[in-house]
């Protein structure tokens, strides 16, 4: 907060105060052990003063409201420099600025030029007006912590997804002009399900812990590490003049995990299964890359190679792709789609607040896994279809009296799609329901265009339907704007959840993490959903740490409504 720019949410505060004070001067300083700043000011250019000629460190020394009728009068006062200097303050009214855990940062003051009496009842208001600034300064704090969280692996300590997207980016802007290339590398272990399966998940991640550790001490510190998830990795390269400086890094990863890795007193190998995408040869953009890298890597994986550079002749789209695709394009008028719902419950006493809507597919007598035709729906604009096909079935679900509440997921592409919110008000006119009986469930990824996404949320919201960020902290770009943004719900990343019960270090980061998004949630007047809830401890330490509603296996897993 030292030394940062003027925030309107601050000054508003200051300028009430001098209204309600009837005050030529209101201040909102920040005290540290030499100096005093002013974080918001009303009536004076002054910037700020020495700790010594502050008026104000008597008020944070003594932790309570400080009144001076006439500062001439007062010893303590009559001769500092905020007295006989250019600020001439004459009659003082402060009170002190304090933290959730009693700790004073500053003070919120009124001045005078002249003597004067200041009346209980505007000490009351400058009192309560402090203790609105604390709070914001609480929530800043919150929203700084979760940030940093956001953008580290609560398991390794390393950066994840979104840290890595933001650094490939900032590493292809440096390198446009210089002629050299940006690597990526996903790396995934081989055979990791197996040890997790036959030790368990402790010592799963008590390996993955010592893998990024030997991966990190491998590279140089003009690279990056990142955990992608599960027992994938992810290298950014810079400075990439061609495929052998990149296979020489990959040489010198693969000899590094040749020496076993110790885990509950027993040896285990590891190795791994690489892609390779460069930029700008095989993409413009960090997902682009991230495609190509993957593609790339289940081939290496497939053949037992080693790793492979995305190759365009061989990871092109498959001739399996394409008849799935196909099949896709008529699921619908041949009714193989069918929406799945899972439960959502209040944390309190777990009794039903609704269900969230989730589409299968079940083809020839077999489910196809989401994973299988999500994304090619996405990749071929199908997206809209399956979307519009599980917005419907809600909301009949919603008018059959059948379901209180339903939460239906939002594609980024559907989000971004002209009329949307058109077609979302057709359906509910069509379907004559509550509007706030059905939750839309936008990802962060959806809110890149801070514009435009707020204003297409606003008009969501205006329709009368409630709004959810879905998977919140596994992105970047909306923190800063969340505030602003008119959604009722935080939806806790299943990633933050996973590790809550556990015992040790990742069983109490994960608690905090969730802890520090409920905390966030709390402040802004949000309600949170912890996604992903397996177990009778993880439900009962949500609940304990403040979440409003959880949902998962615990729960019940998706299923057809009968």
């Amino acid at each position: 907060m030292w030394q940062t720019p003027p925030e309107a949410a601050f000054d508003r505060i200051v300028d009430l105060a001098r209204t309600l004070c009837q005050a030529p001067v209101a201040l909102f300083s920040l005290i540290d052990r030499d100096s005093q700043w002013f974080k918001a000011r009303s009536g004076t250019v002054q910037d700020g003063s020495s700790r010594t000629d502050s008026i104000c460190t008597l008020v944070v020394e003594q932790v309570g409201p400080l009144v001076i009728p006439d500062t001439h009068l007062e010893p303590r006062v009559a001769r500092r420099a905020t007295v006989t200097g250019p600020m001439s303050v004459r009659a003082y009214a402060g009170v002190p600025v304090v933290t959730p855990d009693g700790y004073a940062l500053g003070t919120l003051c009124v001045i005078d030029h002249r003597p004067r009496p200041f009346t209980p009842e505007q000490i009351e208001a400058l009192t309560q007006l402090a203790e609105v600034l604390g709070g914001e300064l609480e929530r800043r704090a919150v929203q700084v912590q979760l940030k940093r969280l956001s953008l580290t692996d609560a398991l390794t300590g390393l950066p994840n997804r979104a840290q890595l997207r933001e650094y490939l980016r900032q590493s292809a802007q440096r390198v446009t002009l210089s002629g050299e290339r940006v690597a990526l590398a996903l790396l995934d272990l081989d055979g990791f399900k197996v040890i997790n399966d036959s030790l368990g998940h402790q010592a799963g991640d008590v390996l993955l812990q010592q893998v990024a550790t030997r991966l990190r001490e491998a590279l140089s510190s003009s690279d990056l590490v990142a955990r992608m998830g599960g027992d994938e990795f992810a290298l950014v390269l810079t400075d990439v003049r061609g495929i052998g400086s990149v296979e020489r890094v990959l040489t010198r990863l693969r000899d590094a995990m040749e020496r076993p890795f110790t885990v509950g007193g027993r040896d285990l190998p590891a190795s791994f299964s690489a892609g390779v995408s460069l930029y700008p040869d095989d993409g413009v953009d960090a997902e682009e890359m991230l495609a190509r890298a993957d593609t790339a890597m289940h081939r290496a994986k497939r053949a037992g190679l080693g790793w492979a550079f995305f190759n365009a002749l061989h990871d092109s789209r498959s001739a399996s792709d394409l008849e799935l695709l196909s099949a896709l394009h008529h699921a619908g008028e041949r009714g193989e789609l069918l929406a799945y719902f899972q439960p959502v419950v209040h944390a309190n006493d777990y009794s039903p607040a609704g269900c969230e809507a989730l589409v299968r597919w079940q083809r020839g007598g077999q489910l196809i896994s989401p994973a299988d035709f999500i994304p090619l729906a996405e990749r071929s604009g199908q997206i809209h279809q399956l979307g519009e096909f599980m917005l419907r079935a809600a909301t009949r679900e919603i008018q059959r009296g059948r379901l209180r509440r339903v939460a239906v997921n939002v594609s980024p592409l559907e989000f971004d799609q002209p009329g949307y919110v058109q077609r979302v008000s057709d359906i509910l006119n069509e379907s004559g329901i509550d509007p706030d009986r059905l939750v839309l469930e936008i990802t962060e990824s959806s809110l890149l265009d801070a514009d435009r996404s707020w204003a297409v949320l606003r008009d969501l919201r205006a329709l009368g339907v409630q709004l959810a960020l879905d998977d919140f902290g596994t992105g970047y770009s909306s923190l800063s704007a969340l505030s602003s943004l008119p959604v009722q719900h935080l939806k806790i990343d299943r990633s933050f959840v996973q590790g809550v019960g556990q015992d040790g270090e990742t069983g109490v980061r994960s608690l905090e993490v969730v802890r520090a998004i409920v905390t966030l949630g709390r402040a802004l007047g949000l309600n949170t959903v912890a996604e992903g809830v397996e177990t009778p401890v993880q439900a009962a330490l949500l609940r304990e740490v403040g979440c409003t509603y959880l949902q998962g296996f615990h729960f019940g897993r998706p299923a057809p409504l009968a």
